[in-house]
């Protein structure tokens, strides 16, 4: 498609005939008459690993994803769109004008329905992206010309098609890919610091209101003096300050921030409201927050309570920008397929132009399928005008070697999913250094090291700041894709040793690296937090705690572009292509391993078990600023870097839309 011509489709001023679809499944059709279908095998099924073949009757979910209209036009459009500077930036679509030219068609979502039907498979549900089916092993075999395998996957038994699935040659052109023909689970994470509770995280203090208002004088020293306790974590007002948005007058004020999850709250409103009210805010006005909900809800049990995450997030867009409208958009579970609907809920009604999102998983657990299906919303997103953020995790490098790493499952040094889709914005962590008058002094990377106190009480335990893997516990999440190759707008920017290596060491041509921007996630100088949640005596009652992650810094991100979008007049969009533009202006603040001389360090007492408030208190010297250590180092350096991205948005980034008017 031209240039041009989608120019036009943008700003509405022509109708549009598209070519003919595109096939999405692989290229080579076999003279029966069927074609491979791209991605619906998993890369863990191996013949090494097989283990025969799956019980006929084993019953089978799954989606057969329908193909987009010239996904190489949309492709083309979406990086248009998101370019500064392009005479197309910021002319989006609506969502009747995206599925009209680029969606999949009423013909498209027929004819996979009636094929599925006379396969003898179920058909559960038809959307505007998959059509949904179910049925028995022996009939998933029989529709998609594949054999169903078990495979000894991680100590465990899972199916998974043994070759790749086909589909009829006639119908390959309506079909992107397919997914759910394997067993393995598919779920996301939050990207907080610990698993959610319904308890809360209660610390024992002493803990300070500003970083360095009281040093833990009765503590051994470190790095030549005594350490100042942890922040008992940050206000609202606090953070607005530190990042330039108080001084910006900026609010938010018209615009709509979403924030998607797992499950939902009731109490999220009360507490809010309650939780600002002591901070000196007015809360939500009447009609300010609402909620996008499904029906029903699946998978409690595995999944555990996500009640926390969303008070993190709806808490923190709200205090960075207090005017902005918040729609909570609930998934009716953490599996893939139900955050892939509440993203379809997004992007099809067009709920909001800022998706705030904190949850992940490393990037290898995501199969080629459920990436590819992703990828398409966020595409849709982007297209209309909607742009996605994603915590980049709290794992670091997701090193299995250490124990974040191997509680996220990871086999290797990898980055994490979606933060590395190269259609989305991937918000790594800092650990955030306020003074006493609310002021910026300086920030580190999140990578944090604990070192215990010996018991005599006379030393830390280990050569500062501790040893690795052991005393590691956690850092942002960041690192080169495997999957994805190196998209435009990070070109030039990003250097050659980050994007031209592999996580194993291997070289390779220009690949995706995240995150993109960064904002204050370490625990260590976290937010305050208000919920419901039990209490130390088992009951339940409204409480406080500090809470941090890239589970903090990405709501806080969407809130910083929600004022940004209020500057700007307009929606931002994907915000990629403005975020490395602004790069090469300076109105990001560089973060470098360490303030020079004066590492930032925290005095820490924690309990046992935080949950109840219980057990002896154990006393940490943290040091952050290192995010790893050796092959599975994200090193934030001047520049660039896989710690940090680009660095943290401040007040010039914030100014600089201004001049979009």
């Amino acid at each position: 498609m031209a240039f041009g011509a989608l120019w036009r489709l943008a700003t509405g001023a022509v109708a549009l005939t598209l070519p003919a679809m595109v096939v999405f499944a692989d290229p080579g059709q076999a003279a029966s008459g069927t074609t491979p279908v791209a991605g619906a095998q998993p890369s863990w099924a191996v013949t090494s690993a097989d283990r025969g073949p799956a019980a006929a009757s084993t019953p089978i979910n799954g989606r057969i994803w329908l193909a987009y209209q010239d996904p190489a036009g949309l492709a083309r459009f979406d990086q248009e769109v998101s370019t500064p500077g392009n005479a197309a930036y910021g002319h989006y679509l609506t969502p009747a004008q995206f599925r009209a030219h680029f969606g999949p068609t009423r013909a498209q979502q027929r004819a996979v329905a009636s094929w599925a039907r006379s396969t003898g498979l179920a058909v559960t549900a038809v959307t505007n992206h998959y059509v949904a089916v179910k049925g028995s092993v022996a009939q998933a075999q029989r529709a998609f010309s594949v054999q169903l395998h078990k495979f000894l996957v991680k100590n465990q038994l899972q199916i998974a098609p043994e070759s790749t699935p086909r589909v009829p040659a006639a119908l390959a052109p309506n079909v992107m890919t397919i997914t759910g023909l394997d067993s393995a689970p598919h779920e996301m994470k939050p990207a907080d610091s610990l698993p959610p509770p319904p308890s809360n995280r209660w610390a024992p203090g002493p803990c300070a209101r500003y970083y360095g208002e009281t040093k833990a004088t009765n503590l051994p020293t470190a790095y030549g003096a005594s350490a100042p306790w942890n922040v008992c974590g940050y206000t609202p007002d606090q953070l607005r300050s530190a990042y330039g948005a108080t001084r910006s007058g900026l609010t938010g004020k018209g615009v709509t921030v979403a924030v998607v999850d797992a499950y939902a709250s009731p109490t999220i409103l009360s507490d809010a409201n309650t939780y600002f009210a002591s901070h000196g805010d007015a809360g939500f006005a009447t009609g300010q927050f609402t909620q996008n909900l499904p029906t029903s809800w699946n998978s409690v049990s595995a999944c555990g309570n996500w009640f926390t995450e969303e008070h993190i997030d709806v808490e923190a867009a709200h205090a960075m920008a207090p005017d902005a409208n918040i729609v909570y958009v609930g998934a009716s579970s953490c599996n893939d397929n139900d955050f892939q609907d509440a993203l379809a809920r997004v992007v099809d009604n067009h709920l909001a132009s800022i998706v705030s999102n904190s949850w992940t998983a490393p990037e290898d657990q995501e199969t080629p399928a459920l990436r590819a299906t992703y990828d398409s919303i966020l595409q849709q997103g982007n297209a209309e005008g909607i742009g996605m953020y994603f915590s980049s995790g709290d794992a670091g490098y997701n090193d299995p070697a250490t124990a974040r790493g191997a509680g996220e499952g990871s086999d290797k040094l990898q980055a994490s999913y979606p933060a590395s889709s190269p259609y989305a914005t991937g918000v790594g962590g800092t650990a955030l250094a306020i003074g006493s008058r609310g002021n910026y002094e300086y920030e580190a990377d999140y990578g944090i090291f604990r070192d215990p106190l010996t018991s005599a009480g006379t030393s830390w335990a280990d050569p500062l700041p501790g040893t690795y893997p052991a005393d590691f516990y956690q850092g942002g999440g960041g690192g080169t894709s495997y999957a994805y190759s190196q998209p435009s707008y990070q070109a030039g920017i990003v250097p050659n040793s980050l994007s031209e290596t592999l996580p194993n060491g291997t070289s390779a041509p220009p690949m995706r690296v995240t995150p993109d921007v960064a904002m204050d996630a370490d625990p260590n100088t976290g937010m305050i937090i208000g919920l419901t949640a039990t209490q130390p005596d088992g009951s339940t009652a409204y409480s406080t705690a500090r809470w941090g992650g890239t589970s903090l810094a990405a709501p806080l991100f969407a809130g910083m572009q929600a004022l940004a979008e209020q500057a700007k007049g307009e929606p931002i969009g994907f915000a990629n292509g403005a975020i490395y533009h602004g790069y090469r202006g300076h109105l990001f603040t560089d973060i470098t391993a360490q303030n020079p001389g004066n590492p930032l360090d925290f005095a820490l007492n924690w309990y046992t078990n935080p949950s109840t408030a219980s057990g002896p208190i154990l006393t940490y010297l943290a040091t952050t600023g290192t995010d790893g250590a050796g092959p599975a180092l994200l090193a934030a350096t001047p520049g660039y870097d896989a710690a940090t991205g680009v660095g943290s948005p401040n007040y010039g980034y914030l100014m600089s839309f201004m001049s979009y008017r």
